[in-house]
């Protein structure tokens, strides 16, 4: 029997051509995949207020929602007026590395009377399935 190489390399060619195919599904756009014997760390949340003076003399409210000492460093983040999703306005960084761990903000941007329009708002976290949610009321920062 007369093998060419033809015959040797068309299967061979089709084997890795179908593994990236298949690696390409299982691992679609969007996907982090991090590989590492580092355990979890879970994000400290911290949630806070615009000031009086920036209410007072710009008439806007910018919240400030920091997420420190996290491992990997992925999170996703969320804002919610009231329980409800807000999407305007709203500027995440991304994952910074500080040492082993990673440090991230979030802020959010409204108009005075937007921020006046909802009793709470809600910085929501998800890293590793684990969600923190931290919320600042309107009133009791009056």
């Amino acid at each position: 029997m007369v093998l060419s190489m033809e015959s040797i390399l068309v299967p061979i060619v089709y084997r890795f051509l179908y593994s990236c195919v298949s690696l390409w599904w299982v691992f679609g756009g969007g996907t982090h995949l991090t590989v590492t014997g580092q355990p979890v760390a879970h994000p400290v949340v911290s949630l806070f207020p615009p000031s009086q003076e920036e209410l007072k003399s710009k008439d806007k409210a910018t919240l400030a929602c920091l997420m420190d000492g996290f491992h990997p460093g992925v999170v996703q983040v969320e804002w919610l007026g009231d329980g409800r999703t807000i999407s305007s306005g709203v500027e995440t960084t991304k994952p910074v590395k500080q040492g082993d761990k990673y440090i991230a903000s979030s802020y959010l941007t409204l108009s005075r009377s937007e921020w006046e329009a909802n009793k709470s708002y809600t910085c929501k976290v998800t890293h590793e399935s684990k969600i923190t949610e931290k919320v600042v009321s309107q009133l009791a920062c009056s």
